[in-house]
C-alpha cells in the first residue's frame, strides 16, 4: 500500500513539473516577465494570479494549487484568445500583451479551468506545442571558459545586489531556490566565490542556454526595476550573451566578487 501511494505522489510531482514547464514556456513565448499577468490584472481590474504564485507554479513548487488559481489562469487565457485586454494605460504593458498567444489543445481548442486542472493533476498531457524538446548537446567548454562563465554569473548577481542594496546572502539563497535541489549546493558555491563550475559539471547545465543564467534571470525578474534603468524583458542577461552551441561568454575571469 505504501508503494502504491508513493507511486501516486511521484506521478503527481511529475505532472506538476510538466504543468510548470508549460506555464514557463507560455510566458517566455509571449515575452512576459513573472510580473506581467499580475500587472495586467491590476491595471485592467480583474483578479489575476500573483507573480509569486506564478513563479512557484512554473517551478512545480506549489504544494497544492487552489481552485481560484485555475480560474484565474483560464481567464487570462480567454482574454488572450478574445484579445480582451481591458482598459490599459501603460504603453509598456500594452506592448507586452500585443501578439500574445493562448494555450490551446492539439486540436486548437482553448484551454479553460478544467483542462488546466486536469493537466496539473496528470489526467491530461501538456499540448504538443508546449512539451519539452530533447535536451541539445552542450557546447564544449575548457577549464578557463568554465571559470569565465562562473565569474560572469557572480558579477551579474553582484551588480544587481549593489544596485538595489540587497542582502547578498539572501540573494544567493533566492537564486539557489530556482534550481533543482541536487544542483543548489554547487550553485551557491559558485555565486559565493568559493569555487567555479568544472567543464564536466557544465555539461549537465545546458538546455539550449546555461541553466545558471536562467536561474539568475528568473530571480532578476522578481526584483523591482531600479530607478531610471530598464530591466531586461526576456532572453539572456546583458552581461552574458549565449547564442547557441559553441558560443562563449565574453566575460573574462577577474577577482571573485565579495559576498
Amino acid at each position: 500500500m505504501a508503494d502504491f501511494f508513493a507511486e501516486i505522489e511521484a506521478r503527481q510531482a511529475e505532472a506538476r513539473l510538466a504543468f510548470g514547464r508549460m506555464l514557463r514556456l507560455w510566458r517566455e513565448r509571449n515575452g512576459w516577465t513573472q510580473y506581467t499577468v499580475a500587472d495586467w490584472g491590476k491595471e485592467a481590474g480583474f483578479p489575476a494570479i500573483s507573480y509569486g504564485n506564478h513563479s512557484a507554479n512554473e517551478q512545480g513548487k506549489a504544494v497544492e494549487l487552489r481552485r481560484p488559481a485555475f480560474y484565474q489562469l483560464a481567464d487570462v487565457n480567454r482574454r488572450i484568445a478574445e484579445q480582451d485586454w481591458g482598459r490599459l494605460k501603460t504603453q509598456a504593458l500594452k506592448d507586452k500583451l500585443k501578439g500574445a498567444t493562448a494555450i490551446v489543445d492539439d486540436d486548437g481548442s482553448l484551454w479553460g479551468p478544467i483542462e488546466l486542472w486536469s493537466c496539473y493533476v496528470g489526467l491530461r498531457p501538456v499540448p504538443t506545442a508546449f512539451q519539452p524538446k530533447p535536451r541539445p548537446e552542450a557546447p564544449s567548454v575548457a577549464l578557463q571558459e568554465a571559470r569565465a562563465l562562473s565569474q560572469a554569473w557572480r558579477e551579474l548577481v553582484s551588480s544587481a545586489v549593489d544596485k538595489r542594496d540587497l542582502d547578498a546572502f539572501e540573494a544567493v539563497q533566492e537564486i539557489a531556490r530556482q534550481a533543482p535541489l541536487p544542483l543548489r549546493k554547487q550553485l551557491r558555491t559558485v555565486l559565493t566565490s568559493f569555487g567555479d563550475y568544472e567543464p564536466e559539471q557544465l555539461k549537465e547545465l545546458w538546455d539550449g542556454e546555461w541553466l545558471p543564467e536562467r536561474w539568475i534571470q528568473t530571480w532578476l525578474e522578481t526584483l523591482p526595476p531600479t530607478a531610471g534603468a530598464a530591466e531586461p524583458v526576456s532572453g539572456q542577461p546583458e552581461a552574458i550573451k549565449t547564442k547557441g552551441k559553441g558560443s562563449r561568454s565574453k566575460a573574462k575571469p577577474t577577482s571573485a566578487s565579495e559576498f
